[in-house]
């Protein structure tokens, strides 16, 4: 007879605390915030101009860092004998993944979004 007297104790001890904790987690999900995305404004000239001066110093400094990367990623490839080939493409992509313009967006700072757009 104890066995049923527990089952009943343990079923009502759940029910009550689901029934208890219901009304909070239905009140935290309805206070969150609604957040509204305001469209961003274009970039200025003066970013497209920026973006053009910073450019003249980006793209060489990106393509020494991307062979400086390429070098020392085929380096590690032959020292290893192949087996450090994970190592070897993180040193590829720190200096030759991304953009290699920056664009009057980056340079104005508007958000990741329209970035990606391009």
């Amino acid at each position: 007879m104890s066995n049923p007297r527990w089952l009943c104790v343990l079923m009502i001890a759940g029910l009550g605390m689901t029934g208890s904790l219901a009304p909070m987690a239905a009140a935290q999900t309805s206070m969150q915030p609604e957040v509204v995305e305001q469209p961003a404004a274009p970039p200025g000239t003066g970013a497209h101009i920026g973006a053009g001066v910073l450019n003249v110093v980006y793209v060489p400094g990106k393509a020494i860092v991307c062979g400086a990367g390429t070098i020392v990623a085929g380096g590690l490839m032959l020292l290893t004998f192949g087996s450090a080939y994970r190592e070897a493409v993180s040193f590829f992509n720190d200096g030759c993944a991304g953009s290699w313009l920056l664009t009057a967006e980056q340079v104005a700072g508007a958000p990741k979004k329209a970035q990606l757009e391009h």
